[in-house]
Order: structure tokens, then sequence, then C-alpha cells
């Protein structure tokens, strides 16, 4: 026998549905997402990218495309101790244009290969070892600027700084950084520069060099990426700075803090004109003498070529001290003079000064040494010793082929800039 519900008891029921039905659901429960998941579900699938599907000058090779797959595809996660970079610069590199023309195409690891070798940009995903405390790394978060230099061996593979997007081992890139005394950040344009092929190429050949306050120094090739790099970082060591460069180009090097500028075209020969500036004859027959003349001068204590020159190498020891050093990172000097002048004595033609040919290698025994170098330059910026990043132009990332083609001209003052993105 059911109880009978009084109408009372009913209006009661019946209050308490109707303010069950109009309150809201109760909120689920929260889940907390980390930076890089939530920058992750921003990224697109697919990026913008300059390919070079063919062999040949920049606008033979070159292809611009707008469906490359973002690297990380299809989960948008880098691997563990890799990031993702949202690229905002790329600078160019004449090993840019080696690669289009030398690199056959048919090789089985050119895979459609993304052009370019320095890049800056922020930091938009993290891998799984770099998250949380334990992360080796914990300045590199998700919002971080870096900049760094790739390889040829990832450009081959697609992984080149000519797209929107890139994915890298976080060992390969640096901090961009602030310099102490005014607390301002270098900006990403300048960074791509600074902290890419150049600034560590440039870093590499000083602590080759072992330079000491007082040594004088030649740079040949003053007015390039690297050239500019070299001539402010030396003089922050002490050094004397002769710099070689055309005239136009004079005003620009002077203000990177050279010591002297030496017109090449004002010169038939420039290896001659080194000869009588700075004459190891004469200073030998000078230190030997006991009226030694003051304005005799002294011979160069280490060679930077920057430019390339067959006849430079040759004839140093007219130049060079006994205990200097020449030191190149140009692959064009023939390589046969290299072998002849290097290793033959010197009454069979041989040069009798030491020779080496430096080169960036982001990988194997050498990634110590760039690790070591990329902080080299970090440490420059900081201290303001490296203060003025000559850029000749910047071009849109529409213009890429225009841009090699001024980086082919061999006109540039400073580094030309492709800006990726906003």
């Amino acid at each position: 026998m059911k109880a009978r519900v009084s109408s009372r008891e009913r209006q009661e029921n019946a209050a308490k549905i109707s303010s069950h039905q109009l309150s809201p659901p109760p909120p689920p429960p929260k889940t907390t997402k980390n930076k890089a998941e939530m920058s992750c579900s921003a990224i697109p699938a697919q990026m913008r990218a300059w390919h070079a599907p063919r062999n040949g000058a920049p606008r033979t090779s070159l292809a611009l495309s707008t469906t490359t797959p973002t690297p990380s595809s299809p989960s948008l996660t880098p691997k563990a101790h890799n990031l993702l970079v949202k690229i905002s610069h790329a600078a160019l590199n004449p090993a840019d244009i080696n690669f289009m023309a030398d690199l056959p195409c048919w090789l089985p690891f050119r895979r459609n290969p993304i052009v370019g070798l320095d890049f800056s940009g922020t930091v938009v995903a993290v891998g799984s070892a770099l998250v949380g405390s334990s992360s080796p790394q914990p300045e590199l978060q998700v919002g971080t600027h870096v900049a760094g230099a790739l390889n040829v061996v990832s450009v081959a593979v697609g992984r080149g700084s000519l797209a929107e997007y890139v994915e890298v081992a976080a060992s390969k890139v640096a901090v961009v950084p602030s310099v102490k005394a005014t607390g301002q950040q270098l900006s990403l344009r300048d960074a791509a520069g600074a902290l890419g092929v150049a600034g560590q190429t440039a870093a590499l050949m000083l602590e080759s060099a072992h330079l000491s306050k007082g040594d004088r120094v030649l740079v040949n090739g003053a007015s390039g990426g690297v050239g500019c790099v070299l001539v402010q970082a030396a003089k922050a060591q002490g050094a004397v700075v002769h710099a070689v460069c055309s005239a136009k180009n004079a005003e620009m090097v002077t203000a990177l803090g050279a010591d002297e500028v030496i017109d090449y075209t004002a010169h038939s020969s420039l290896p001659a004109h080194l000869a009588a500036r700075f004459s190891t004859t004469k200073a030998a027959s000078s230190s030997s003498s006991s009226s030694s003349s003051s304005s005799s001068p002294a011979p160069l204590d280490y060679i930077f070529d920057c430019a390339g020159s067959d006849e430079l190498f040759r004839q140093c020891a007219a130049y060079l001290a006994p205990h200097g050093a020449f030191l190149t990172i140009v692959g064009n000097i023939g390589r046969s003079v290299i072998l002849r002048s290097r290793y033959l004595p010197t009454a069979l033609g041989g040069t009798p000064r030491r020779f080496q040919m430096l080169m960036l290698a982001p990988d194997g025994a050498w990634a110590n040494k760039v690790a070591k170098v990329g902080l080299f330059c970090v440490c420059l910026i900081e201290d303001g010793d490296l203060h003025d990043f000559p850029v000749d132009s910047e071009w849109p990332f529409e213009q890429a082929v225009e841009a090699y083609e001024r980086l082919a001209s061999k006109r540039a003052k400073g580094k030309i800039i492709v800006k990726v993105a906003e």
C-alpha cells in the first residue's frame, strides 16, 4: 500500500526538482596544460619554406612552398632534447649558394632540402627532456628568444632556416643575450647574424689564434659578416687591427674599431704592399742592429683571411712573423697551393708559416668547440665588446631569391637578412 503524499509535500518536491534543473552543472575538473602544449595547439600543420630541389643559381634552384609539413608533424611535439622554433629572421651565407650549386640533387640524403643555416626566433615547443626542474637547460622555455646555426646535413634533409619553423637540438642554440651595461636584449634581426655562422666562425678563428694584447692582426675581407665580428672582437682582446676592404666600406670598418683600413683596390698587388708595410726583413735587421729605428714597421702576428687569396698566403713570409699564423675560412684557395706551400721545404717553394683552414662542423668531434665559441659570442655581446652588427639589407620572405642574388654580387656590407615572420 502506497503511502499518501500530502499536497504540501508534493509542492516542496516540485520546488526541489525545479531548483535542481535551473542550477548550472558543476564545472569540470581543472586540467593544467604546460606552455608547450598550449603553444602546440596554435602551430599550423603546414608552413612556408624555400626548397632547393634543383642544382644551380638561386633563381634556378629555389622554389617556394606553402604546404611544407611543419617539423615534428603530425604531433607537433619535438624530440626529447629538441626545440621547435618559430623563425623570425634568417641570415644568408655564401655556403647556402655553394650548397645549391654544388651538392648533387641525386644524392640519397639530399631530400627536398630547405636552404639556410642562420636563424633567430622564439621557442614554441620543447621536448620532454627539457620540461620541468630536471631540464639540463632550464632557460629554454616556450617564449624564449634563441638564435643559432644549422649544419649542411640538416639543410639537406629539409631542416633549413628559410622556413617558418625549424626543429633543432637544444645544444645548438643560444638564448639571445642582453648587454649587461644597459640590460637591453639584442634584437632578433641582429642575433641571426651575430650568433649564426658569421659570429661563431669569427669566434672559432679567435679561439684558434690565442691572441695576446698588442698582437698585430690583419683581417682580409673586413666588411663581410665574419670580418665585421672579427674586427670588433680582436680589438676587444687588445690587438692592433689592420682591416682590408674597399674604400667605399672604409668608414663602416673604421667605426667598428679598426686601427687602419687598407684599400685593396688602391694597390696593384696587395701582398707587395703588405711586404713593404709590415716587412719581416726590415724587422729582423732592426732587431739585430744596435741602432734600430722605431719607425720600422712591425710584421703581422696573425692574418685572418675571410676573402680567399692564394697569393696572400703564398707570399705571407714577407709580412707575417715567423711565429705567426695564417687562418682562413675560405675554401676556394687552391688545394694544390695549400699542399705545396704548407708541406714543401722553403727551398722547393713552401711557405714557412703556420696555416690553418677552419670551418664550423656542429656535430661530431667539433661539437664541444662549437658550443664553446657560441658561448664566447654571447659573452662578447653581454660585455659590450661586440656592439655593432652591420646589416647590408633586409628582405621580405617572398624575395629570398633577390636576397641571394645580392649576396652573390659580393657587394654586401655586413649581413643580408631575410625577415621570415613578424
